[in-house]
């Protein structure tokens, strides 16, 4: 089945140096369409962040926690959150770990990395 063609939509409106609104372009030296201030002229990147957990076994049982913000209010999911700049992905979830359930956890092996590429993606109906 062929992807569907997306028209790019950028979640920078307003220019954070300046405050004036944005414009998509494609900036010269690039591929890809940025926002860029109409009026200052910068060009602003949207980048992913990474996001970090665990998977915490222990007397065969898995670690969960119940969500209490949004998105996915009051599911369960691993202990998990996003990386802090300077931290490796290993303190990242060690960290998170111990923020979400107050478990202190000594990371063993890397278990899986996921690569979603849309879960950025803007969906309006």
């Amino acid at each position: 089945m062929p992807a569907l063609a997306t028209v790019p939509k950028s979640r920078i409106p307003f220019c954070p140096a300046c405050g004036s609104p944005t414009k998509l372009a494609v900036p010269d030296g690039d591929e890809k369409m940025r926002a860029v201030c109409s009026s200052c002229g910068r060009v602003h990147y949207e980048n992913p962040k990474m996001v970090v957990g665990c998977l915490v076994e222990h007397d065969n049982k898995v670690l969960l926690c119940r969500r209490k913000i949004e998105p996915a209010y009051g599911l369960w999911t691993l202990p998990a959150g996003y990386l802090e700049v300077g931290e490796s992905a290993a303190e990242g979830a060690s960290r998170e770990t111990l923020e979400e359930a107050c478990a202190d956890v000594e990371i063993v092996s890397p278990f899986a990395q996921l690569d979603i590429p849309l879960i950025g993606q803007v969906s309006e109906k």
